[in-house]
Order: C-alpha cells, then sequence, then structure tokens
C-alpha cells in the first residue's frame, strides 16, 4: 500500500471520480501532493482502496478509485480497552497508543477515583474529541480499522457489561501470585476478543477490585514491582497480548 492515508464514510466510496472532503483536500494541501499522486481510502471499517488524485476546478479535490486493496493491518484478537479517565492529556496520548497498538474498542469509565468531572455536554465534547483523535492515530499507523469510542460509563454499568465477556484482564498492584505473562501463556486456546480494564489515577479501590473479582471473566494480575502510571500500564498489557496473540512482531 503506497500514498496518505485517508478515511471517508462508506457511501462516498464508489467507483469512478470521490469528491474529496474540504478537511482532506486541505490536509493534501499541507503534505504537498500533485494530481497522479498515490492515495489510499478507507471506510473505516475493514476495507481500503488506491486512488489517484485528480485535478477538479483547479484544486486537487477529487479522486478516482484505481483498485482495492487488502489491508493486514488489523490484529486477529480483538482488544477493548477499558479505563478510567485520566487528567489532562494523558487520556488523549493514551487512546492515540492504544490504537497504534491495535485495540478495537475503547470505553472510558468513571469510577471512585476518577477525578475529572464531565456532565453531559462536556462529555460529549470529550468523546467527540477522543473519537477524532483515534481516527487520526488510525490513518497515520495505516488501519483499516477507526476504533470506536463509546460514551463514558458508570462503574455499575462496567460490571453488567464484563459479566458476558469470556475474558477480563486487570492489572493490580495488591495481586502478588498471578503475573501477566503466566495467565497468558496458561491459556491454550486465546478468545477471540479480550477485555483490559485499568483505573485512573490512583488506581481501583479494594470495594471495587472486590466486585470485579464476583465475576467470572475477571484475570486480576501483577505487571511486576513497579507500579505503572496510569496512562502506561494499558499499554504494557496490550502490547504483551498483541506479542502472544496478535501481531506484533
Amino acid at each position: 500500500m503506497s500514498g496518505a492515508w485517508f478515511f471517508l464514510f462508506p457511501a462516498e466510496l464508489r467507483n469512478g471520480f470521490i469528491p474529496l472532503p474540504g478537511e482532506t483536500v486541505q490536509h493534501i494541501r499541507v503534505l504537498r501532493l500533485k494530481e497522479g499522486d498515490k492515495i489510499v481510502l478507507s471506510d473505516g471499517i475493514g476495507r481500503a482502496w488506491q486512488a489517484r488524485l485528480v485535478v477538479q476546478g483547479g484544486h486537487l479535490s477529487q479522486a478516482v478509485i484505481e483498485e482495492e486493496l487488502v489491508p493486514n493491518s488489523e490484529p486477529p484478537i480483538d482488544v477493548t480497552l477499558i479505563t478510567g479517565i485520566t487528567k489532562g492529556e494523558k487520556m488523549d496520548q493514551m487512546i492515540r497508543a492504544a490504537v497504534e497498538f491495535g485495540v478495537k474498542t475503547i470505553i472510558p469509565v468513571v469510577t471512585s477515583r476518577t477525578v475529572v468531572q464531565l456532565p453531559g455536554a462536556k462529555r460529549e465534547g470529550k468523546v467527540s474529541r477522543w473519537q477524532k483523535i483515534a481516527m487520526a492515530a488510525s490513518a497515520l499507523c495505516r488501519r483499516s480499522y477507526i476504533p470506536q469510542v463509546h460514551f463514558p460509563l458508570e462503574f455499575e454499568a462496567l460490571l453488567k457489561l464484563i459479566a458476558e465477556k469470556e475474558l477480563a484482564i486487570v492489572p493490580w498492584e495488591k495481586e502478588k501470585k498471578r503475573g501477566l505473562l503466566s495467565l497468558l501463556q496458561g491459556i491454550k486456546v486465546p478468545p477471540g476478543e479480550v477485555l483490559v480494564f485499568t483505573g485512573p489515577e490512583g488506581g481501583i479501590t479494594s470495594l471495587e477490585m472486590k466486585q470485579l473479582e464476583g465475576l467470572s471473566p475477571v484475570r486480576p494480575v501483577s505487571l511486576g514491582p513497579r507500579i505503572l502510571s496510569a496512562q502506561h500500564a494499558p499499554l504494557a498489557v496490550i502490547s504483551v497480548i498483541m506479542a502472544l496473540w496478535g501481531d506484533l512482531g
């Protein structure tokens, strides 16, 4: 696959000449692309096409599809990152990196130690921002799928979600018996989907952990003797999962 990577709505992708959205045209100008240059257009749900830029009305505002590609950038396992909402740019950085590692879904969660307050209107703005970050990260690392960032869940709703799944890995600093690697290596047939839940700054409370441990899919694990930050702990877990069960290396 060659050329810059852009996402368009599936309905906009068809054979023949495709008008490009203004934001895409602006990006093309920034990249100093010219007529005839190759780009890749993806629908964000798994398909991608090689296209060629053409001039319309004196501007590089159209592309013509040349062939459908066979994307190979999606891992064989679906990883859902469930994370306590963190402060400042930490959440942005975590989402960006998680998308690059190959997560399929991101679910922010409000826990008892969540410091960030997000009233209704502000939540919508945050989710929109996080989704744009996920889209930009997907284009940067040339994924054919844009991970969905869900509207934040309350902790009680999270428990119901986890209860219906097969495996949920929960790093916890008080877990001393089982490490992440030993857990994964002990599972002979990897599930099709795995959930990773990490807390915000301050971590997961003992009461929350007790509620989680009451769910059959939950496996608490240790990440070693050092305490990792809220934005780095989930990335450590995801990288090991992708190394053993995914396509990382």
